[in-house]
């Protein structure tokens, strides 16, 4: 059987023979055991450090490590700074960022406040995170990381507050701010943003021409660094938070197994773990600010870190994102990435696919079954909690869309469709095709209502709105032979709503299906932003615009999902 289909994990130094009938966790064996063989200590290794924002250089030598900086360079920093909500985003928020060297000796802390003048201080957390990756030369090529972390708790529910991180020797980061969740009953309207697969636009500076993004030649509808330009997009709009629904920064471009190059050129394949410290400069503009609240995809799985034992726990190549990462814990024990959190009258549900993907099974069924449990678990609190009107789901592997390459995954459909059927779920916001898409309300694995742009939607009765928004960066996929764009100012006579798809029913394996939902359809990066109206008084209306714009700011698709409200 086939456990890591070619480009479905990261790779991360395993033969890709090998890597390809291998679990995640047999390939952290085989690593274990190939660094155990190829030792290498920490002060040798340091030897050869460079900067953390440099990229892993080659080695003469059959290693190299790249420390974070050197005791003699310029003084320690806090770079690619972001911010996540804990359980309860009303009073709970987590601060995070990456240290450019080793932390220096004395407390580091966060100064926390509503203004400039703070008056709370905050301990700081380091998390250390050492990686060697075989390469096929050999060599093994490693990266030593320091990532800090601090959590608020205790904080009054829609307030705004600065922070900053400070140092031993009194160098603080530029002061931040952001704004809590707002308390109960709250009619202001607000927003949330999304989208997935972004990766990075820029070459990392050791010149790993992988790493950015390649795009096909007719690529003509976008702007020239398209993950950049939608980080700058949701920055201006100041969201009360933001969902990337897996596939975040791609460390490993493109999974494909090829070769190490020594001369750095076309064909370079391995795992580089300072693409982090890349991605996380590139949305600081935004994540600083504004929660980035994070699902895992299959580029997502790193079997180099699958025995971390960082703070929470983690398994199934997430020890990583333990480490960079700070997510709510309350979803179950061993889905370090499946969690719920309430903003204002919207539930929102983190889901984690690999779990349940047919067509990639790296990771499938190593819940135990917990993750779907939980699930039904949480749905049943939130439609029992009469200030939740609308809940929106996000997790990678579509349930429902069409595209050549993955189209809907046959074990996600099973697995959440029918449930998502009996509590009315709202909206879903997917990834992992790399395309903008948005289905006709679904119940039953059918339309239940036409939606075009324009359209309201009725989830209770009409059923739910599946939404792929694996436009966030990474190149573009292609449609199914046959089917087109469907979008505003675009609906020619092959762009219809009934096209031919299929169900990936595993690595190879498709069956076909003619489909009556695909209402709206973009082959090009967009970010999907989700406009929230609280009711006026109990009882009223209240709803969700969803809105599609492309990394240009054309807005190409619109749909509203009403509800009555309880209270």
């Amino acid at each position: 059987m086939t456990y890591t289909p070619r480009g479905g994990a990261p790779d991360v130094g395993v033969p890709a023979d090998l890597a390809a009938r291998m679990s995640v966790g047999e390939q952290h064996e085989w690593l274990t055991s190939y660094l155990r063989r190829h030792p290498v200590s920490r002060r040798t290794a340091l030897r050869g450090g460079a900067g953390v924002v440099a990229a892993m250089g080659l080695a003469s030598a059959p290693w190299t490590l790249t420390a974070c900086a050197q005791a003699t360079q310029a003084p320690v920093a806090v770079v690619g700074r972001h911010l996540a909500y804990g359980a309860d985003p009303q009073r709970q928020m987590a601060f995070a960022g990456e240290l450019t060297a080793a932390p220096p000796p004395g407390p580091l802390v966060v100064d926390l406040g509503r203004d400039s003048s703070f008056g709370t201080t905050l301990p700081v957390e380091v998390r250390r995170l050492v990686s060697q990756v075989p390469q096929a030369d050999g060599a093994i090529r490693g990266s030593e990381q320091f990532f800090v972390h601090a959590r608020a708790d205790g904080l009054a529910p829609g307030e705004r507050y600065r922070y900053r991180f400070r140092l031993p020797d009194g160098t603080t980061t530029a002061e931040a701010d952001f704004t809590t969740a707002p308390g109960p009953g709250s009619t202001a309207p607000w927003s949330f943003t999304a989208f997935a697969d972004q990766g990075v636009d820029t070459v990392p500076p050791g010149g790993r021409d992988e790493f950015a993004n390649t795009y096909e030649a007719d690529d003509t509808r976008r702007t020239m660094t398209p993950s950049t330009s939608l980080v700058d997009r949701v920055a201006a709009q100041r969201p009360a938070f933001h969902l990337l629904a897996g596939d975040i920064c791609y460390a490993d471009p493109s999974g494909h197994g090829l070769p190490e190059r020594s001369d750095g050129g076309s064909g370079f394949d391995s795992f580089d773990p300072t693409v982090w410290t890349t991605y996380f400069g590139l949305i600081e503009r935004s994540a600083a600010s504004t929660p980035w609240m994070f699902a895992t995809g299959n580029h997502d799985m790193e079997a180099l870190y699958d025995d971390n034992h960082a703070p929470g726990g983690a398994s199934h190549g997430y020890g990583g994102h333990a480490a960079r990462l700070d997510l709510p814990r309350n979803g179950p024990s061993a889905c370090p990435s499946v969690y719920t959190f309430r903003h204002g009258n919207v539930g929102v549900i983190s889901l984690d696919a690999n779990d349940l993907s047919t067509e990639i099974p790296t990771n499938a069924g190593y819940s135990g079954g917990s993750q779907t449990t939980w699930l039904r678990e949480t749905l049943t609190a939130l439609r029992a909690d009469p200030g939740v009107d609308f809940v929106v789901t996000f997790f990678h592997h579509c349930a429902f869309a069409t595209s050549e390459s993955h189209a809907s995954d046959a074990g996600v459909r099973a697995a959440v469709a029918p449930v998502f059927d009996e509590f009315a779920v709202d909206l879903v916001l997917q990834g992992h095709n790399h395309q903008y898409e948005r289905t006709n309300p679904i119940r039953r694995g059918r339309s239940g209502a036409q939606a075009p742009d324009g359209a309201t939607v009725r989830p209770e009765t009409d059923g739910t709105t599946y939404v792929c928004v694996g436009s966030g960066g990474r190149p573009r996929y292609r449609w199914q032979p046959g089917e087109s764009d469907r979008y505003r100012g675009n609906t020619g006579p092959d762009s219809g709503v009934s096209v031919a798809s299929y169900v990936a029913l595993g690595e190879d394996a498709k069956q076909p299906e003619q489909i009556d939902w695909s209402q709206a359809r973009y082959l090009d990066y967009a970010y999907v932003t989700v406009d929230v109206a609280p009711p006026p008084f109990p009882g009223a209306t209240t709803s969700l615009t969803v809105r599609a714009t492309t990394d240009t700011g054309q807005e190409i698709d619109r749909v509203v999902l009403e509800r009555r409200s309880r209270t």
